[in-house]
């Protein structure tokens, strides 16, 4: 079961208010949830996060992972730190400008064209379409049958 931590949207319409709940990633968005840790205003200018610290360390240590804005919110509230990003490859010391790259790249693109040329008497589409036959007709029967109704004569 994977556990997640994420925003569930309670409120009027144009006025939302969130709370921050633990819930299986299966659940909707609005659904069944294991516990709330919080609630979250948007409306309000500060001060519009409240949440339980100690249980949202305690979810987070045992796995659950919190979503995106959950994480922000999180930040904000001082729960959980700012991690530091990743650090950065160094980049080889054969370093090629970009000028020069593109102009090799241009130089290939044209042997590339001159090698695969195709003659156009040669050129054949990739994948034909099936034909499928038709709904093949009886021969006419002589004389009418019962369903279908006599011809009338338009008279002038």
């Amino acid at each position: 079961m994977s556990v997640k931590i994420r925003l569930t949207r309670t409120g009027a319409k144009h006025r939302p208010f969130y709370r921050i709940v633990v819930t299986d990633s299966r659940m909707p968005r609005d659904g069944r949830f294991i516990e709330t840790l919080g609630t979250y205003d948007p409306l309000m200018a500060s001060g519009n996060v409240v949440v339980d610290s100690e249980r949202a360390k305690k979810w987070i240590e045992k796995g659950a992972r919190p979503s995106v804005a959950v994480k922000q919110l999180l930040k904000r509230a001082g729960v959980v730190t700012v991690e530091a990003p990743p650090a950065r490859a160094e980049a080889p010391s054969e370093a090629v400008s970009l000028d020069d790259l593109r102009e090799h790249e241009e130089g290939k693109e044209s042997e590339f064209q001159a090698e695969t040329a195709i003659p156009e008497e040669e050129h054949k589409p990739a994948r034909a379409k099936k034909k499928t036959p038709g709904k093949q007709t009886k021969p006419a029967q002589q004389g009418a049958s019962k369903k279908e109704k006599p011809k009338k004569e338009k008279s002038k």
